[in-house]
């Protein structure tokens, strides 16, 4: 598994590049195939294929949206969420789908500094603005974190504290067992299901009050609603959202 080419400066450096390049060379993240440019980070064609979140977009959970005259997708119209403000970096469709889900399931970590790229470019400045003092990753439950060997949310959370220069805290929540699969429940049963999986560790509270959640996907919004809940019960002012995809608000 590639995480990253060994570091060295000048012409010494460029060399062990290119050799490193050679050994393991990057792959797009859209269509998987190695990559011609490897100083790039996809195909100059599978990049037009991606749809990156521009304006307009839902004001509360970040959904892409059809008019600038609507300011909130569907669902955050029929309820409030108790986040303050989410944003995501590109729709979740059959371009990024693929890329995301091989994150989880097929060790290929890698693709998450694409999105952490975009991100940067996208809402660097936005979210210097919040001044955030902690990011906090969704945690994944012990069991399935220890078979996967990660969790994709700290990984992505990782990226992003690396140009926000804002620490992770990542042990502040954490996932308790699951009696029922989320999957197989009504939203509604799923987001109550959900106020009884994540758990505050007191003993890792840092004295953060603007704090940034991140996550992979949001569908629902329940995940983050109710990771945002726990965190304001134990003092936490502020709570905002960034995910590496989300769904479509237009409906």
């Amino acid at each position: 598994m590639r995480t990253g080419s060994p570091w060295r400066e000048g012409k010494e450096g460029n060399m062990y590049q290119e050799i490193w390049n050679l050994l393991y060379p990057k792959h797009c993240p859209v269509c998987f195939e190695i990559l011609e440019d490897q100083k790039g980070d996809i195909c100059p064609s599978c990049r037009k294929k991606v749809k990156r979140i521009r304006q307009p977009y839902c004001y509360q959970c970040g959904k892409p949206l059809l008019s600038k005259e609507q300011e909130y997708c569907y669902d955050c119209k029929r309820r409030k969420l108790s986040f303050d403000r989410g944003f995501s970096i590109v729709e979740y469709d059959t371009a990024t789908a693929p890329s995301i889900l091989a994150v989880k399931y097929k060790n290929r970590r890698e693709f998450v500094k694409f999105y952490g790229r975009m991100g940067r470019e996208q809402y660097e400045k936005i979210l210097r603005e919040l001044d955030l003092d902690g990011i906090i990753p969704v945690p994944l439950a012990r069991k399935k974190q220890r078979k996967r060997g990660f969790n994709q949310a700290e990984l992505f959370a990782n990226e992003v504290a690396g140009w926000l220069s804002v620490p992770v805290n990542r042990r502040l929540l954490i996932r308790g067992k699951e009696t029922t699969p989320l999957k197989e429940l009504s939203p509604l049963e799923r987001r109550a299901a959900l106020l009884k999986v994540f758990f505050w560790q007191e003993k890792y509270y840092r004295g953060e009050r603007r704090v940034l959640l991140v996550d992979d996907i949001y569908t629902s919004g329940a995940t983050a609603d109710a990771c945002t809940r726990i965190l304001k019960k134990h003092g936490i002012e502020k709570v905002y959202v960034l995910t590496m995809a989300i769904g479509r608000g237009d409906s």
